[in-house]
């Protein structure tokens, strides 16, 4: 077997230091100068190990800062009935929100088809990035119909909008119907987020709906290696019932 190639060896070095905790979640790595003076490589390797580890999920980079200890991913339900910042609790995770946008505007024409309102119609648009553990590492838009949430614009935007639409609009029986699919950050929203225009994200869309008219819909951007996404219920329910099944007797066959 030939020897691993050498930025294999510097990333095999970086891990140890990761695992280890001599380099733990949230700490900052050396530069690529220093590691290149401790490793003896060069930078070239330096670099490849970096974007290794990086693809591996051990490691991010903010623009014009550097290199990061990733902490573990955080586990997401996208079809959670409860507030995000719950599941942070349940997880034992700090979640930070800052409110970026609140105003009253029109909405994209997929958008206002969604809600059912003309594309004359105005929205409540709220647009937000959280940070898990410190890192921002999600980009969210919401539309909101006018006519469903007045004086949406007056209540505290920086806290839990799933609570805000149970508690204060008493929209408590919810379906949520959720498209996810992967696409690269523009640039807007990599400043958000502070990584390279064009890291890969996962989109989520979610449709609100409420007695049968969707109230309101949310655009999440999560930086791809930040989250698990872990869906129960439906499928559990169904190997519920197909061990049920399985159990039950059988008729004889005919001969």
């Amino acid at each position: 077997m030939s020897p691993p190639t050498t930025y294999h060896s510097v990333a095999a070095r970086l891990q140890s230091w990761i695992y280890s905790g001599e380099l733990p979640a949230g700490s900052q790595l050396p530069s690529e100068r220093r590691l290149c003076e401790r490793l003896g490589v060069s930078r070239v390797n330096a670099r490849d190990a970096l974007h290794f580890l990086e693809g591996q999920g051990l490691i991010y980079r903010l623009n014009r800062i550097g290199w990061f200890v990733a902490p573990a991913p955080f586990i997401y339900d996208p079809t959670r009935a409860h507030s995000l910042l719950e599941e942070a609790k349940t997880h034992h995770r700090r979640l930070d929100t800052e409110l970026i946008m609140a105003n009253r505007a029109s909405a994209p024409a997929a958008v206002c088809s969604r809600l059912k309102i003309s594309a004359a119609a105005t929205t409540f648009h709220v647009v937000r990035r959280r940070a898990v553990d410190g890192r921002w590492v999600l980009l969210e838009t919401c539309f909101f119909r006018e006519d469903r949430f007045p004086d949406l614009l007056e209540q505290n935007l920086n806290g839990s909008l799933t609570g805000i639409t149970q508690n204060v609009y008493g929209y408590e029986q919810r379906q949520l119907n959720v498209a996810i699919s992967s696409k690269p950050l523009a640039e807007h929203q990599a400043q958000q987020l502070r990584v390279r225009e064009g890291s890969p994200a996962l989109k989520l869309i979610r449709d609100v709906i409420v007695e049968q008219t969707c109230v309101a819909v949310e655009i999440e951007y999560w930086l791809h290696d930040a989250i698990e996404m872990r869906m129960c219920g439906q499928a559990q329910q169904q190997a519920t019932d197909n061990s049920a099944l399985a159990a039950a007797p059988q008729p004889l066959a005919s001969s």
